[in-house]
């Protein structure tokens, strides 16, 4: 009895199968991907309401939100003299009311922090070098240890002008103390408390969204509140422009502890719109924290998360109108925002 050959498969056989196969995954991969990023979103919604829960546990201990920076830090062991950048953060003032107290009882409020990456605090480095998963959106592989800043408002520096100033306010700035609910007269939920940013990824060698060109001339806005027409104009037609074709050096090291008090770490402003394709940058040298562009980044597909002063969580577009945009980052500036504008 003859016995039946087995036939096996061809070789255009095996290529067209490889090619459905890899079709099929050139399919699967976005939506694999996007599932991906969906959850990593609302995990960065989670912390941000996390936060808001922890400001409104502040203010109902101390009938007030946090300030966003204060004004004279006490020495740091670093620095002798107090400084303006060695202030705590909302962030460090919040933790008793995160469930974060251990953290909290291992910082020194009797001294100021060295905030930056090229320095070692020896006195509080146990505290704010700590990982605080709260702080971190998953969807951004940058350095450093925080996500969330507090908003300053529209201010274009790091004072806190009243027609500027936001949730939050850095205390003795112009006058102000810790701003309350009752403070804030556009509305809790017309307001934005905390903003993302992206971490800096520690790669001097290039620009990321995140990193601050440092100690570019973008100085000289009329009245340092950018909402005001005639700081739009020197905005557009000078601060920016002089940015973008500046060769200096870049920060890149944002966000490297939640602990400090001023831009490069845990505060942010309102100067350009949500992923603005302008870059970041400040006039001050090395490490570019008193003032400049820190705008709201993130690596969510168009648009950034932020935390309204009620303890609501929305997603912003990148598209949103700069002066809607403005309106949500003062608290007494009287605007009406319709529910569709953003």
């Amino acid at each position: 009895m003859r016995k039946r050959l087995r036939r096996g498969f061809t070789l255009i056989e095996l290529l067209v199968v490889i090619a459905i196969i890899a079709v099929l995954i050139a399919l699967l991969l976005p939506a694999v991907q996007a599932a991906r990023e969906a959850a990593r979103r609302a995990q960065c919604t989670n912390n941000l309401k996390q936060i808001g829960l922890g400001m409104h546990n502040y203010h109902s201990t101390n009938d007030t939100f946090p300030w966003t920076s204060g004004w004279v830090a006490p020495a740091s062991p670093n620095y002798g003299s107090p400084q303006e950048y060695l202030n705590w953060s909302a962030l460090a003032l919040m933790l008793p009311s995160m469930e974060q107290v251990s953290i909290y009882n291992s910082l020194n409020f009797n001294w100021g922090l060295y905030p930056f990456q090229n320095g070692t605090d020896q006195l509080q480095s146990t505290g704010i070098y700590s990982v605080i998963n709260t702080f971190l959106c998953p969807s951004d592989r940058g350095r450093g240890r925080n996500n969330y800043r507090a908003s300053n408002g529209t201010n274009y520096d790091w004072h806190s002008r009243e027609s500027g100033s936001g949730a939050m306010v850095r205390t003795n700035s112009a006058g102000q103390t810790e701003r309350g609910v009752a403070g804030i007269k556009d509305g809790t939920s017309n307001t934005i408390a905390f903003v993302e940013r992206n971490r800096g990824d520690g790669d001097g060698a290039k620009y990321t969204p995140g990193d601050v060109i440092s100690g570019v001339d973008i100085s000289g806005f009329p009245t340092y509140v950018i909402q005001n027409p005639a700081d739009q104009t020197f905005l557009i037609n000078t601060a920016i422009p002089r940015c973008n074709s500046s060769t200096n050096g870049t920060y890149d090291w944002g966000g490297w502890t939640w602990a400090g008090g001023e831009y490069t770490n845990a505060v942010i402003n309102f100067v350009l719109t949500p992923n603005h394709k302008s870059k970041d940058c400040s006039p001050w040298g090395g490490v570019g924290t008193g003032y400049g562009f820190f705008t709201a980044r993130s690596w969510h597909p168009g648009g950034v998360n932020v935390l309204m002063a009620d303890g609501s969580v929305k997603f912003i577009k990148d598209s949103i109108n700069p002066m809607t945009w403005y309106a949500l980052a003062t608290a007494t500036g009287g605007e009406v925002i319709s529910s569709d504008a953003y």
